[in-house]
């Protein structure tokens, strides 16, 4: 019988997915998440007059396969206070025409400018500008550190950009969260060299379809920066993570809080950059034991194990 491409999230499975990717819980109160190639199943909901809208207990996602020319990703708010969640669509891959013009560079050049974040569990967004400075500049989260990302230098004929055979870098590619300039998933087309987008409009003065003195956010990007916009919160951290393998995790019958014992033998895919504990220092063992890492067992998935494992081809 065929697994269901449809999964069910909300705080509970949120707090799940921490503890099977061996992850610190944040102490912030709201935390970022994107599911690389899955999408909401119900639109989401416009701001009302009373209550607290958008938000929602549960949501219901399908996993879709991304095809870097429609916004095919979810990306959410989770305010822990309340358990409660918000999900809009949207894009953690570039958009092809990017990766082509990418890809299509000569010598040292080539596959610059364009870029994908591998998954890992990052706590650098900071409010601030897209585009500081420039006419089309808009609000946005501002990536500030590094993390691991790949550029495509030769692209296979019949498969889609990015693979792990595809270069590691470690760095800031400056990909920042913000809005996609296009609020509908089912149309093709948004605005990413490498940077997460959210569906919608962005309150930009080189919006062209607005009235005179008009300037303002549209579509789920709206209500997603609204309520970020509105939290004393000035950085956010964020999870990124396949969404297949998410629907996997949550419904394998796996301890909702895992001993060290039981983290200890999670399998590698279970894992990510930002991870730690007992299962990131059997990890180090095998790597050492292999030849690919020769520092600490620390327990922590940093820089040097990260490599290490995608040097090993175990990612």
């Amino acid at each position: 019988m065929p697994t269901s491409s449809k999964f069910t999230l909300d705080g509970d499975a949120l707090e799940r997915v921490f503890s099977l990717w061996n992850l610190p819980r944040p102490s912030e109160s709201h935390v970022l998440f994107a599911l690389r190639g899955a999408l909401p199943m119900q639109a989401p909901r416009p701001p009302a007059t009373s209550g607290k809208p958008g938000w929602a207990s549960s949501v219901t996602l399908e996993v879709v396969k991304t095809d870097y020319r429609h916004m095919r990703c979810t990306l959410g708010i989770w305010n822990r206070k309340t358990g409660r969640i918000f999900v809009a669509p949207g894009s953690t891959v570039p958009h092809l025409d990017n990766v082509l013009k990418a890809a299509a560079r000569k010598g040292a050049m080539q596959g610059r400018g364009t870029n994908q974040l591998e998954p890992g569990f990052y706590t650098d967004l900071t409010k601030g500008e897209h585009l500081q400075g420039k006419p089309q500049g808009h609000a946005a989260l501002r990536q500030t550190g590094s993390r691991f990302y790949r550029r495509a230098r030769i692209l296979r004929r019949g498969s889609l950009p990015y693979s792990n055979r595809d270069p590691l870098y470690f760095g800031n590619p400056y990909d920042n969260l913000h809005c996609a300039w296009n609020p509908d998933p089912g149309a093709e087309g948004y605005r990413s060299a490498g940077c997460l987008v959210v569906a919608g409009w962005p309150h930009s003065p080189r919006r062209q379809d607005l009235k005179p003195g008009e300037n303002r956010n549209k579509g789920p990007w709206k209500t997603f920066h609204d309520f970020l916009y509105a939290a004393a919160q000035k950085s956010f951290p964020l999870l990124l993570l396949p969404a297949q393998e998410v629907a996997e995790a949550l419904r394998a019958r796996a301890p909702r809080r895992p001993t060290a014992a039981s983290r200890a033998v999670i399998p590698a895919t279970y894992l990510v950059y930002g991870s730690e504990g007992p299962a990131v220092e059997n990890l180090q063992r095998r790597l050492a034991a292999r030849g690919f890492y020769k520092g600490r067992i620390t327990g922590k998935l940093g820089v040097s194990t990260y490599r290490a494992w995608n040097k090993a081809g175990l990612i």
